[in-house]
């Protein structure tokens, strides 16, 4: 499992998650990796988080960390993970590493950071999602919480 971020800028910093991601991971990660990330892409200007709502992202902590940190995250459908922006980005990732073979945990993951920071694909997929999230939402609202074509 892996923990990453997109945004009209591009792919985040990944972080390889040891076992599954629980509260307190997610926090560690949301401190190392989200944070350092955000200040490269953003600086002073306003942005809105957006993530599904997997127990770990919304546990009590975790969105005291939000509050915390002043970070303003995008209330989300729980039964419209398809909408998320990144699960295309997801699946293209998936496709390119399996284009070569792979035999150890280390090349997986020397794979997994090359198509994650190199795939043309990938940068022009972080950029045309994120700049379609108006749209993505106003469509989910339209459906009243139903099947989109997204």
């Amino acid at each position: 499992m892996v923990w990453g971020a997109i945004s009209v800028h591009g792919t985040s910093r990944l972080h390889i998650v040891d076992g599954i991601m629980n509260q307190d991971k997610y926090i560690h990660v949301l401190d190392t990796r989200l944070l350092p990330q955000i200040r490269d892409w953003f600086h002073e200007t306003s942005w809105i988080f957006q993530q599904d709502s997997a127990p770990c992202h919304t546990a009590q902590r975790v969105k005291k960390w939000f509050k915390t940190n002043r970070i303003k995250v995008l209330p989300w459908a729980g039964n419209s993970p398809d909408m998320n922006p990144i699960e295309d980005l997801w699946n293209v990732l998936k496709n390119e590493i399996h284009q070569v073979p792979i035999t150890t945990k280390t090349e997986l993951i020397e794979r997994l950071l090359h198509v994650w920071f190199h795939s043309p694909k990938i940068k022009e997929i972080c950029r045309s999602n994120i700049l379609g999230m108006p749209k993505r939402v106003k469509a989910l609202l339209d459906a009243k919480g139903s099947q989109t074509k997204y």
